[in-house]
């Protein structure tokens, strides 16, 4: 396996998720590719109007997402690539493991969107055309 995709949105579950993928790219000696994705039903791009400064927001979380898993990846010898991009999660998800051919996409169980596990990872399991590992968070003490 020379790809590997994680799908981060920075919640709890994501980082179980960014722990995993970094494991497996370090066993298989993977590049790991990073993805975060601004929810284009939530957050329209910036064209001034009032939803403006939300969206600016959120692709600031996501750039910070795809940072936070590089200084994860740091001491582990993965090489990891970022990106952030505007649209349905699901299909973003699914073209960028496309266009990257990962070997396998990583993604946590549930997400910080209103969906959870039922929405965005379920559905990138039922369409994707490769591998689809969802990690759980460990159990909060």
């Amino acid at each position: 396996m020379e790809s590997i995709l994680l799908a981060t949105d920075g919640s709890e579950y994501a980082r179980a998720a960014a722990e995993r993928a970094i494991d497996i790219a370090a066993e298989e000696g993977a590049r790991l590719h990073v993805i975060c994705v601004v929810d284009e039903r939530r957050f329209n791009e910036p064209a001034l109007s009032s939803a403006e400064l939300a969206t600016i927001f959120a692709e600031d979380h996501a750039h910070m997402c795809v940072a936070d898993v590089r200084e994860m990846a740091e001491d582990t010898g993965v090489e990891v690539e970022g990106t952030t991009r505007h649209g349905l999660p699901q299909d973003v998800i699914l073209d960028y493991a496309d266009e990257v051919d990962a070997g396998i996409i990583v993604i946590g169980e549930h997400g910080s969107h209103e969906e959870h596990f039922s929405g965005v990872g379920r559905k990138v399991t039922e369409q994707a055309d490769r591998e689809v590992l969802i990690v759980e968070a460990a159990p909060q003490p």
